[in-house]
């Protein structure tokens, strides 16, 4: 069975389309350099006509939150009207917080049939983001840049569509295009200047990435194109005669960098994802004259028979903890699966110094409910 054609459509068109037919604009950006991502001039277009933006931040499980969220408040400051969503396509996280946003803004507007355009550089990953958003492959993703070749209308609910779009990049050097994933670094003739302005980049923020991925011990020393001859003696990338294979060395750093092996930061996933609420007032007021707190399996049963528990319908999963009593009680409320649950509140307790005794779970309604029990240890 062949595929399903695809119109390739100029630059300019594709704009215009998408500044006359979309409700909503999705601008993705790579997390670990949204500013160099950014395409300006057709941001202040979008505004011009006065269409929502919301910015992804993806790859956001290759960054500290922390830092994720000086990069949330600086566009909010430059676009109060637009909204900042982190996502990683590539792991399916936060994906639910952006089709939340999609629909709510459709909804305030009482927008009935919406239409959203995605538009980013090549390899920022709005294919993979449309496939985590719908659930399936409805558009072609990988690492390798350009593989949209034209507008793409997808399915995303009964009554809303997703136009992906090619790859629409500002004119820059070469050299940072091939850093950005905006061209396709196998094809380059030179790669070793856009390799050595990656590793000089990291040196400079996380030198320990260098040393851990490729064992090579770079300190205070320059990176040079001598630094990827040692890198590539340690990978055997040799030719004839002895001598370092640098451009296939090069390569292998970029493409080390673009999937993400080679990172600025040392981030691990389980510390990403969607943002919780810590405020558990609305769960611990019900406790107050329960003469069981001690009991997380106690607590659960109660909590299950209470109405306004029972009908609540959170936005996002709770995480917190409040003394009642002689207890620390620890509650994740509205995860998608008790694991999780069960995680989040021993991650918890672990971070906050609470030894817990007891711990259960259970539903309220339609949330689930984890719950558990210590006191806070205190250090001698």
């Amino acid at each position: 069975m062949r595929g399903k054609r695809i119109k390739k459509v100029p630059t300019k068109k594709i704009v215009d389309k998408i500044l006359e037919d979309c409700d909503v604009v999705l601008f993705v950006l790579d997390a670990r350099n949204p500013e160099g991502t950014r395409n300006r001039k057709l941001e202040k277009k979008i505004r011009e006509k006065d269409k929502k933006i919301i910015y992804v931040l993806n790859k956001a499980d290759l960054v500290p939150i922390e830092i994720l969220r000086e990069y949330k408040e600086k566009m909010k400051n430059e676009n109060p009207e637009s909204t900042v969503v982190f996502v990683s396509a590539k792991h399916r996280k936060g994906t639910k917080i952006l089709r939340d946003a999609i629909k709510k803004y459709l909804h305030s507007e009482s927008i009935q049939e919406g239409k959203v355009g995605i538009v980013g550089y090549p390899n920022v990953g709005k294919s993979s983001l449309i496939n985590s958003l719908t659930g399936r492959r409805s558009a072609t993703s990988g690492l390798v840049a350009g593989l949209t070749k034209g507008e793409q209308w997808v399915k995303l609910t009964k009554n809303i569509k997703l136009l992906d779009t090619p790859g629409i990049i500002e004119p820059k050097e070469e050299d940072e295009l091939v850093m950005l994933g905006a061209l396709r670094y196998e094809k380059i003739r030179d790669p070793v200047a856009p390799a050595v302005k990656i590793l000089r980049g990291i040196h400079a923020i996380n030198r320990d990435a260098i040393k851990r991925l490729y064992r090579v011990d770079v300190e205070d020393a320059p990176i040079e194109e001598d630094t990827l001859r040692e890198i590539g003696r340690k990978l055997n990338y040799l030719e004839k005669g002895g001598e370092v294979d640098i451009t296939r060395t090069a390569r292998t750093i970029i493409k080390d960098y673009l999937e993400g092996r080679l990172n600025y930061y040392n981030v691990e996933l389980k510390g990403y994802g969607q943002e919780r609420e810590d405020n558990i007032d609305f769960i611990v007021k019900h406790l107050h004259d329960f003469p069981f707190v001690e009991d997380a399996y106690g607590i659960v049963t109660h909590l299950e028979g209470v109405d306004e528990l029972r009908r609540l319908k959170v936005k996002k999963p709770v995480l917190g903890s409040k003394e009642v009593g002689d207890a620390v009680v620890v509650v994740s409320f509205g995860e998608k699966t008790y694991d999780s649950g069960r995680k989040k509140v021993e991650e918890y307790a672990k971070r906050n110094n609470i030894d817990l005794y007891s711990v259960s779970k259970g539903k309220c309604g339609r949330n689930r409910i984890v719950v558990g029990v210590g006191e806070r240890r205190v250090n001698k």
